[in-house]
Protein backbone atom coordinates (compact mmCIF):
# COMPACT_ATOMS: atom_id res chain seq x y z
CA UNK A 1 0.00 0.00 0.00
CA UNK A 2 1.37 3.23 -0.52
CA UNK A 3 0.30 6.60 1.39
CA UNK A 4 1.16 9.19 -1.25
CA UNK A 5 2.27 8.69 -5.62
CA UNK A 6 5.70 9.04 -4.76
CA UNK A 7 6.13 6.34 -1.80
CA UNK A 8 8.08 3.53 -3.91
CA UNK A 9 7.51 -0.17 -3.34
CA UNK A 10 8.93 -2.03 -0.39
CA UNK A 11 12.48 -3.78 -1.00
CA UNK A 12 12.54 -6.17 2.60
CA UNK A 13 10.34 -7.67 5.17
CA UNK A 14 9.61 -5.30 8.13
CA UNK A 15 12.96 -5.79 10.93
CA UNK A 16 11.30 -6.65 14.53
CA UNK A 17 12.10 -3.25 16.06
CA UNK A 18 12.44 0.10 14.76
CA UNK A 19 15.19 2.71 15.29
CA UNK A 20 15.46 4.49 18.32
CA UNK A 21 13.81 7.87 18.60
CA UNK A 22 13.48 11.09 20.86
CA UNK A 23 10.26 11.83 23.27
CA UNK A 24 7.68 14.13 22.15
CA UNK A 25 3.74 15.06 21.05
CA UNK A 26 1.41 15.48 18.33
CA UNK A 27 -1.05 18.18 17.41
CA UNK A 28 -1.60 20.97 15.17
CA UNK A 29 -3.99 22.12 11.74
CA UNK A 30 -3.48 23.71 8.51
CA UNK A 31 -4.64 26.29 5.38
CA UNK A 32 -5.10 29.78 2.51
CA UNK A 33 -3.24 32.17 0.57
CA UNK A 34 -0.01 33.68 1.96
CA UNK A 35 1.79 36.97 1.93
CA UNK A 36 5.42 36.82 0.97
CA UNK A 37 7.53 34.79 2.96
CA UNK A 38 10.27 36.81 4.67
CA UNK A 39 13.95 36.18 3.90
CA UNK A 40 15.71 32.84 4.71
CA UNK A 41 16.85 32.62 7.46
CA UNK A 42 20.59 31.84 8.04
CA UNK A 43 22.49 28.16 7.84
CA UNK A 44 21.82 26.71 11.03
CA UNK A 45 19.24 29.58 12.43
CA UNK A 46 15.26 28.45 13.00
CA UNK A 47 13.09 28.68 10.66
CA UNK A 48 11.27 32.53 10.49
CA UNK A 49 7.46 31.40 11.06
CA UNK A 50 5.04 32.53 8.02
CA UNK A 51 2.49 35.29 9.24
CA UNK A 52 -1.19 35.47 8.08
CA UNK A 53 -1.85 38.52 5.31
CA UNK A 54 -3.63 41.17 7.63
CA UNK A 55 -6.38 41.19 5.09
CA UNK A 56 -7.29 37.96 5.56
CA UNK A 57 -7.26 38.50 9.87
CA UNK A 58 -9.91 41.15 8.66
CA UNK A 59 -12.07 38.62 6.99
CA UNK A 60 -13.39 36.75 10.28
CA UNK A 61 -15.33 38.07 13.54
CA UNK A 62 -13.47 40.12 15.90
CA UNK A 63 -12.76 37.91 18.74
CA UNK A 64 -12.93 40.21 22.40
CA UNK A 65 -10.19 41.17 24.67
CA UNK A 66 -8.34 37.72 25.54
CA UNK A 67 -6.97 34.86 24.55
CA UNK A 68 -8.75 34.45 20.94
CA UNK A 69 -7.31 38.11 20.73
CA UNK A 70 -3.75 37.26 21.65
CA UNK A 71 -3.87 34.61 18.84
CA UNK A 72 -5.22 36.57 16.37
CA UNK A 73 -2.22 39.09 17.10
CA UNK A 74 0.15 36.18 16.73
CA UNK A 75 -0.93 34.78 13.75
CA UNK A 76 -0.42 38.62 12.53
CA UNK A 77 3.17 38.56 14.25
CA UNK A 78 4.08 35.36 12.74
CA UNK A 79 4.41 33.36 15.82
CA UNK A 80 2.55 30.37 14.79
CA UNK A 81 5.46 27.95 13.98
CA UNK A 82 5.87 23.92 12.59
CA UNK A 83 7.36 21.21 13.59
CA UNK A 84 7.15 17.98 12.15
CA UNK A 85 6.90 13.87 13.00
CA UNK A 86 8.13 11.69 10.71
CA UNK A 87 5.78 8.98 9.11
CA UNK A 88 7.81 5.36 8.16
CA UNK A 89 6.82 2.26 6.32
CA UNK A 90 7.04 -0.88 8.34
CA UNK A 91 7.88 -3.24 5.43
CA UNK A 92 11.47 -1.32 5.26
CA UNK A 93 11.66 1.64 7.89
CA UNK A 94 11.62 4.05 4.88
CA UNK A 95 10.40 7.58 6.36
CA UNK A 96 7.64 8.68 3.07
CA UNK A 97 6.53 12.03 4.76
CA UNK A 98 5.74 14.06 7.87
CA UNK A 99 2.71 15.66 9.23
CA UNK A 100 2.75 19.37 9.95
CA UNK A 101 2.37 20.27 13.65
CA UNK A 102 1.61 23.76 14.60
CA UNK A 103 3.23 25.46 17.52
CA UNK A 104 2.64 29.18 19.09
CA UNK A 105 5.58 30.75 20.67
CA UNK A 106 4.16 33.62 21.72
CA UNK A 107 5.99 36.21 23.86
CA UNK A 108 5.66 34.27 27.33
CA UNK A 109 5.48 30.94 27.17
CA UNK A 110 4.76 28.27 24.44
CA UNK A 111 0.77 27.45 24.25
CA UNK A 112 -0.28 23.99 24.12
CA UNK A 113 -1.83 23.06 20.77
CA UNK A 114 -4.47 21.21 22.55
CA UNK A 115 -5.26 24.60 23.49
CA UNK A 116 -5.11 26.79 20.54
CA UNK A 117 -6.25 24.34 17.77
CA UNK A 118 -9.87 24.29 19.29
CA UNK A 119 -9.66 28.04 20.66
CA UNK A 120 -8.93 28.86 16.63
CA UNK A 121 -11.98 27.14 15.31
CA UNK A 122 -14.08 28.47 17.89
CA UNK A 123 -13.39 32.10 17.34
CA UNK A 124 -13.22 31.98 13.19
CA UNK A 125 -9.59 31.72 13.20
CA UNK A 126 -9.42 28.45 11.66
CA UNK A 127 -8.70 29.32 8.67
CA UNK A 128 -6.05 31.38 9.48
CA UNK A 129 -4.30 29.16 11.12
CA UNK A 130 -4.24 26.31 8.48
CA UNK A 131 -2.73 29.43 5.71
CA UNK A 132 -0.08 30.11 8.16
CA UNK A 133 0.60 26.22 9.05
CA UNK A 134 0.25 25.10 4.97
CA UNK A 135 2.38 28.01 3.92
CA UNK A 136 5.18 27.23 6.06
CA UNK A 137 5.03 23.85 5.69
CA UNK A 138 5.36 23.86 1.60
CA UNK A 139 8.33 26.30 1.97
CA UNK A 140 10.25 24.19 4.53
CA UNK A 141 9.61 20.96 2.85
CA UNK A 142 10.00 22.35 -0.27
CA UNK A 143 13.27 23.43 0.57
CA UNK A 144 14.12 19.31 1.79
CA UNK A 145 12.22 17.95 -1.11
CA UNK A 146 15.37 17.53 -3.58
CA UNK A 147 17.44 15.59 -1.07
CA UNK A 148 14.86 14.11 1.25
CA UNK A 149 11.77 13.14 -0.97
CA UNK A 150 9.36 13.42 1.97
CA UNK A 151 5.78 14.54 1.26
CA UNK A 152 3.65 16.51 3.91
CA UNK A 153 0.51 15.92 5.55
CA UNK A 154 -1.47 19.28 6.90
CA UNK A 155 -4.42 18.67 9.30
CA UNK A 156 -8.27 20.13 8.28
CA UNK A 157 -11.21 20.14 9.68
CA UNK A 158 -14.78 19.25 8.36
CA UNK A 159 -15.56 22.88 7.56
CA UNK A 160 -12.06 23.45 5.59
CA UNK A 161 -12.09 20.06 3.79
CA UNK A 162 -15.84 21.15 2.12
CA UNK A 163 -14.97 24.28 1.16
CA UNK A 164 -15.34 24.98 -2.65
CA UNK A 165 -12.17 26.94 -3.04
CA UNK A 166 -10.46 24.76 -0.83
CA UNK A 167 -7.99 23.95 -3.86
CA UNK A 168 -7.43 27.22 -4.97
CA UNK A 169 -5.84 28.62 -1.80
CA UNK A 170 -4.09 25.43 -1.71
CA UNK A 171 -2.38 25.92 -4.93
CA UNK A 172 -1.60 29.66 -3.43
CA UNK A 173 0.30 28.44 -0.16
CA UNK A 174 2.12 25.71 -2.35
CA UNK A 175 3.09 27.94 -4.89
CA UNK A 176 6.13 27.21 -6.57
CA UNK A 177 7.99 25.74 -3.52
CA UNK A 178 8.72 22.40 -4.39
CA UNK A 179 6.07 20.59 -3.87
CA UNK A 180 2.91 19.91 -5.47
CA UNK A 181 -0.49 18.47 -4.61
CA UNK A 182 1.27 14.66 -5.01
CA UNK A 183 3.70 15.63 -2.27
CA UNK A 184 0.60 16.54 -0.15
CA UNK A 185 -1.79 14.93 1.93
CA UNK A 186 -5.04 16.18 3.78
CA UNK A 187 -5.77 14.90 7.19
CA UNK A 188 -9.47 15.11 8.14
CA UNK A 189 -9.42 15.67 11.77
CA UNK A 190 -12.54 14.49 14.43
CA UNK A 191 -13.11 17.86 15.93
CA UNK A 192 -16.81 17.88 13.90
CA UNK A 193 -19.19 15.01 12.88
CA UNK A 194 -19.57 13.87 9.46
CA UNK A 195 -23.96 14.59 8.65
CA UNK A 196 -23.97 14.72 5.22
CA UNK A 197 -21.90 11.84 3.47
CA UNK A 198 -23.15 12.35 -0.05
CA UNK A 199 -21.05 15.88 0.51
CA UNK A 200 -17.90 14.62 2.26
CA UNK A 201 -17.86 11.77 -0.57
CA UNK A 202 -17.82 14.57 -3.38
CA UNK A 203 -15.52 16.68 -1.91
CA UNK A 204 -13.14 13.63 -1.25
CA UNK A 205 -13.92 12.56 -5.61
CA UNK A 206 -12.56 16.38 -6.35
CA UNK A 207 -9.47 16.53 -4.30
CA UNK A 208 -8.26 13.03 -5.46
CA UNK A 209 -8.87 14.14 -9.00
CA UNK A 210 -6.64 17.00 -8.31
CA UNK A 211 -3.82 14.74 -7.20
CA UNK A 212 -4.06 15.12 -3.24
CA UNK A 213 -4.59 12.06 -0.87
CA UNK A 214 -6.94 13.04 2.14
CA UNK A 215 -6.24 10.25 5.12
CA UNK A 216 -9.11 9.68 7.81
CA UNK A 217 -7.37 10.61 11.49
CA UNK A 218 -7.87 9.32 15.02
CA UNK A 219 -9.45 6.11 13.83
CA UNK A 220 -10.72 4.29 16.95
CA UNK A 221 -12.68 1.27 17.52
CA UNK A 222 -15.92 1.92 18.47
CA UNK A 223 -15.52 5.84 17.91
CA UNK A 224 -18.53 5.81 15.41
CA UNK A 225 -17.39 6.48 12.33
CA UNK A 226 -16.58 3.02 11.13
CA UNK A 227 -19.14 4.67 8.08
CA UNK A 228 -16.70 6.39 7.09
CA UNK A 229 -14.05 4.43 5.94
CA UNK A 230 -16.07 3.51 3.13
CA UNK A 231 -15.55 6.55 1.50
CA UNK A 232 -12.55 7.31 -1.16
CA UNK A 233 -10.18 7.97 1.79
CA UNK A 234 -6.57 7.43 0.39
CA UNK A 235 -5.80 6.06 3.80
CA UNK A 236 -6.80 5.30 7.82
CA UNK A 237 -4.87 6.56 10.62
CA UNK A 238 -5.16 4.85 13.87
CA UNK A 239 -5.16 6.76 16.99
CA UNK A 240 -2.79 5.90 19.70
CA UNK A 241 -5.05 5.10 22.15
CA UNK A 242 -5.61 1.77 20.72
CA UNK A 243 -2.55 1.43 19.36
CA UNK A 244 -0.41 1.64 22.75
CA UNK A 245 -2.93 -0.88 24.03
CA UNK A 246 -2.19 -3.69 21.31
CA UNK A 247 0.69 -5.53 22.81
CA UNK A 248 -1.95 -6.33 25.68
CA UNK A 249 -5.31 -6.78 24.44
CA UNK A 250 -5.73 -9.88 21.97
CA UNK A 251 -9.53 -8.32 20.98
CA UNK A 252 -7.96 -5.11 19.87
CA UNK A 253 -5.33 -6.68 18.16
CA UNK A 254 -8.22 -9.43 16.12
CA UNK A 255 -10.37 -5.82 15.42
CA UNK A 256 -7.28 -3.89 14.37
CA UNK A 257 -6.54 -6.60 11.76
CA UNK A 258 -9.84 -7.08 10.30
CA UNK A 259 -9.92 -3.55 9.92
CA UNK A 260 -6.30 -3.44 8.24
CA UNK A 261 -7.89 -6.04 5.68
CA UNK A 262 -10.87 -3.98 4.75
CA UNK A 263 -8.93 -0.86 4.18
CA UNK A 264 -6.46 -3.26 1.73
CA UNK A 265 -9.63 -4.87 -0.02
CA UNK A 266 -10.57 -0.66 -0.71
CA UNK A 267 -7.11 -0.01 -1.33
CA UNK A 268 -6.19 2.25 1.65
CA UNK A 269 -3.29 2.50 3.40
CA UNK A 270 -3.36 2.13 7.52
CA UNK A 271 -1.29 4.47 9.87
CA UNK A 272 -0.38 3.74 13.32
CA UNK A 273 -0.26 6.68 15.56
CA UNK A 274 1.50 6.77 18.73
CA UNK A 275 4.15 3.93 17.97
CA UNK A 276 6.29 4.31 21.11
CA UNK A 277 8.32 1.17 21.51
CA UNK A 278 9.28 -2.32 19.82
CA UNK A 279 6.73 -4.30 21.29
CA UNK A 280 4.12 -1.94 19.36
CA UNK A 281 6.28 -2.00 16.61
CA UNK A 282 6.23 -5.83 16.42
CA UNK A 283 2.31 -5.87 17.36
CA UNK A 284 1.85 -3.69 13.90
CA UNK A 285 4.11 -5.33 11.80
CA UNK A 286 2.28 -9.01 12.58
CA UNK A 287 -1.06 -7.50 11.84
CA UNK A 288 0.15 -5.78 8.46
CA UNK A 289 -0.65 -1.94 9.36
CA UNK A 290 1.65 -0.30 6.74
CA UNK A 291 2.65 2.94 8.03
CA UNK A 292 3.90 4.24 11.68
CA UNK A 293 4.60 7.94 13.04
CA UNK A 294 5.38 8.06 16.95
CA UNK A 295 7.91 8.65 19.88
CA UNK A 296 9.85 5.11 18.96
CA UNK A 297 10.27 6.42 15.21
CA UNK A 298 10.81 10.35 16.12
CA UNK A 299 9.78 13.47 18.03
CA UNK A 300 7.86 15.94 16.25
CA UNK A 301 10.89 18.23 15.08
CA UNK A 302 11.71 21.81 13.48
CA UNK A 303 12.23 21.71 10.14
CA UNK A 304 16.13 22.03 9.91
CA UNK A 305 16.66 18.97 12.40
CA UNK A 306 15.02 16.80 9.59
CA UNK A 307 17.97 15.78 7.57
CA UNK A 308 19.78 15.06 10.91
CA UNK A 309 16.79 13.02 12.05
CA UNK A 310 17.07 11.11 8.43
CA UNK A 311 20.65 10.25 8.37
CA UNK A 312 20.37 8.50 11.77
CA UNK A 313 17.24 6.68 11.58
CA UNK A 314 18.65 4.02 9.05
CA UNK A 315 20.83 2.65 11.84
CA UNK A 316 19.11 2.89 15.11
CA UNK A 317 17.43 0.63 17.28
CA UNK A 318 14.33 1.14 19.97
CA UNK A 319 14.71 -0.67 23.34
Amino acid sequence: MKILPHDPAPTAAAPAVPASAPLGRKSGAPGRRMPARPSAPMPGAAPIPWPVAPALLAGGPSPADGPAAALRAGLARGEIGVHYQPVVRLADRRPVMVEALARWNGPGSPVSPDTFVPLAERNGLGRCLSVSVAGTAAADMGRHWPRLRLGVSINLPLAQLLQPDLQSWLRRALGRRGLGPRQVALELTETTPVLDLAELHRALLRLRRAGYRVLLDDVALGDGRTRLHRLPFSGLKLDRSMVERLPFEAHGRQEVRRLVQAAEARGQAVIAEGVSDGRIWAALCDLGVHYAQGFAVSRPLPAAALPGWWAGWRGGRVQ
